[in-house]
């Protein structure tokens, strides 16, 4: 199902934006600079006192996690893996700094479409049309799946309104556009986060200790009313919790560009994504 959107007109002072907001820099200090992360990931991976006390902490539920850590990796955190233009920008930074690309999943997260857009991205693919004079970006919608039946199932119980399942279809859009297998570059963690807890304050503190030593995320924090309130309520505890802990920030590379990190177009596809959705 297609619906083209045509965006209201938006002030100058806030095109790229969304809801009003004009700070960009509530959250730069949970950042690194890219050339300094790689110079901390390699001194910190030959830091053996380090990596005997992450690995303590962490605990033996990580080891299945860790086996992908054999060599520094470039990670993103997504519920699924899938080909927007963020996730090719990822890869691309990350072949830039030599790094193996990561993303690690969470296949038991629910689906959701309010407050969240990466989610919704997931069942209602905005496909990249082009970026007007005026700064406005146009996007066209594919609906693959029914919302009034998926919201609140978990992403690994959703079935596409192809009959793919919503993971699979995904992984087949990555796998197409990327020519990456997503078994190779993906994995889904969601046992992991069980046994950390279920609630993201508990198993943040677990996903940022990868990135004291082991390896270097890619993300962008939003300063979004909902995704700010996140942000400050879990991300940067545990970012200060770690930082106190192990004496070492978590490393965090800004993934979008800085002032740019709110544009729609990270969430959408390429425009040739539209031909492989319906099989």
């Amino acid at each position: 199902m297609t619906k083209t959107k045509e965006p209201a007109h938006i002030p100058h002072s806030v095109r790229h934006s969304l809801n009003g907001v004009t700070r960009f820099d509530a959250f730069n200090h949970l950042y690194t600079e890219p050339h300094i992360a790689l110079w901390e990931l390699k001194q910190r991976r030959e830091d053996v006192a380090l990596k005997k006390s992450v690995r303590h902490n962490l605990g033996a539920s990580a080891d299945g996690i860790l086996k992908k850590f054999s060599r520094p990796r470039a990670v993103l955190f997504r519920q699924v893996a899938t080909p927007t233009h963020e996730t090719l920008r990822f890869i691309k930074l990350a072949k830039h700094m030599n790094l193996k690309p990561l993303i690690l999943e969470y296949h038991d997260d629910k689906f959701v479409s309010a407050e969240n857009r990466s989610k919704r991205a997931l069942g209602k693919m905005p496909i990249y049309q082009h970026t007007g004079s005026d700064g406005r970006e146009m996007v066209k919608y594919e609906t693959v799946c029914d919302f009034n039946v998926t919201t609140g199932k978990k992403f690994k119980d959703i079935v596409c309104l192809n009959g793919e399942k919503m993971i699979s279809f995904h992984h087949r859009l990555f796998r197409t556009l990327t020519g990456l297998n997503p078994k190779t570059y993906a994995i889904d963690a969601s046992g992991w986060f069980k046994s950390a807890g279920k609630k993201a304050e508990l198993y943040y503190e677990h996903l940022l200790t990868l990135f004291i030593r082991d390896g270097i995320l890619f993300e962008n924090f939003m300063p979004l009313r909902s995704e700010g309130a996140f942000t400050k309520s879990i991300v940067v505890p545990a970012f200060e919790k770690l930082k106190s802990l192990y004496g070492v920030e978590p490393l965090i590379v800004r993934l979008a560009p800085e002032k740019e990190e709110m544009r729609q177009f990270w969430d959408s596809y390429p425009r040739k994504t539209k031909k492989h959705i319906w099989i």
